[in-house]
Formats: C-alpha cells, sequence, structure tokens
C-alpha cells in the first residue's frame, strides 16, 4: 500500500479533521503528517527525512493550500503522484505578502516569521516545479469559491494535469467535498 503524506497549508499543523479521514480510510502506519516549519530548507529536510523512511513503498502527496505547493513540489522531485486541494502555486508571492507581519499559528499560537530569505528559498523551488513539472503526477481539485486562492488562476498556471474536479462551492478550506479527495487517493493508491 502506498505511504500518503499529507502536506498542510500556511499557519497549521499537520494533524486535521482532514487527517482524521486519511487515517481512517488508510490507517495510520499509511498516513504521515508533519507539522511543516515556514522555512523552506526545513520543510525538505524533515519531507526528505520522511521520504527515506519509507523509500520501499509507493508515495502520495497530498496537500492544500501552501501544503499543495509542497505537494506538487516533493511529487515532481520523487516522480510520485499528488493530490493537490486549493493549491498555492506562487508561494513565493504569498510569502512575500507576509514579510514583516506580526503572524503566528493558528493553531499553536507560535509565531511565524516571514523573511526576504525565506521568499528567496521559495523561488528556488518554484523555479525547480517549472522546470520539471510533469502534469501526468497532478491531481488538482479547486472550489470556484475559494475565498483564499482565486480558482482560475490556478487552473491557468496547472494547465495538465492527470486530473481535475472543480466544485462550485466547498471555499478553500473545501470540507465538504473532502470525501472526493480521499477518493481519489484511494484510486491512486491501488494503481
Amino acid at each position: 500500500m502506498s505511504k500518503i503524506i499529507y502536506l498542510h497549508g500556511f499557519a497549521s499543523i499537520g494533524k486535521s479533521p482532514k487527517t482524521d479521514v486519511l487515517v481512517e480510510m488508510f490507517g495510520a502506519d499509511h498516513v504521515v503528517f508533519p507539522d511543516l516549519p515556514i522555512d523552506p530548507d526545513a520543510v525538505e529536510s524533515l519531507v526528505n527525512e520522511i521520504v527515506m523512511q519509507n523509500k520501499d513503498e509507493p508515495l502520495i502527496f497530498v496537500g492544500t493550500s501552501l501544503g499543495g505547493f509542497w505537494a506538487n513540489y516533493f511529487a515532481q522531485k520523487w516522480d510520485s503522484p499528488c493530490v493537490l486541494v486549493n493549491p498555492l502555486i506562487e508561494a513565493s508571492e504569498g510569502m512575500q505578502l507576509r514579510v514583516g507581519l506580526d503572524l503566528c499559528n493558528y493553531y499553536t499560537n507560535e509565531p511565524i516569521v516571514v523573511t526576504e530569505s525565506i521568499v528567496a528559498k521559495f523561488r528556488v523551488r518554484e523555479e525547480f516545479v517549472a522546470a520539471n513539472s510533469n502534469g501526468a503526477l497532478i491531481n488538482l481539485f479547486v472550489a470556484k469559491d475559494d475565498e483564499v486562492i482565486p480558482f482560475q488562476p490556478t487552473l491557468d498556471a496547472l494547465p495538465y494535469y492527470a486530473s481535475c474536479i472543480v466544485k462550485e462551492t466547498g471555499g478553500h478550506r473545501f470540507s465538504e467535498n473532502w470525501a472526493e479527495v480521499v477518493a481519489k487517493v484511494k484510486e491512486l493508491s491501488e494503481e
């Protein structure tokens, strides 16, 4: 069975109602949901370590929002399928808007400091994805009523994919449609 690596959005944590559903469907041994730091180098080290610990298993990267950026990045890096839900495509632009702001994690209240250095590290990873993008790895879900990331620019930025579902409703969290995401992960895990 595949190892599912769930990557959360900005200022969030790994464990969530979404990961609870994934664990219920696939079992705790098959779902990993790390708490991601803001620094891209630290995220890369953390996820690479998870990948190496599970190198004998097929991988599926699942990500929401900023986690969708990461899921696409790691899918391209490790040649594995990904499921992107309302993904942030231009992560460096999103981070640039947060430089100098007083931010904290929504769940832990730990401070988050976004610097120009962090923005630059995201740009390097965006360049990697642009140069190495394989649309056959991408399974995309977007909601037209996403109040955080407009859906049309996402579709424009990802014109090639294995599958794409555009929902009228679901908002940024996509909670009402999460069962469809889980069904896609199940389908990929059975391939």
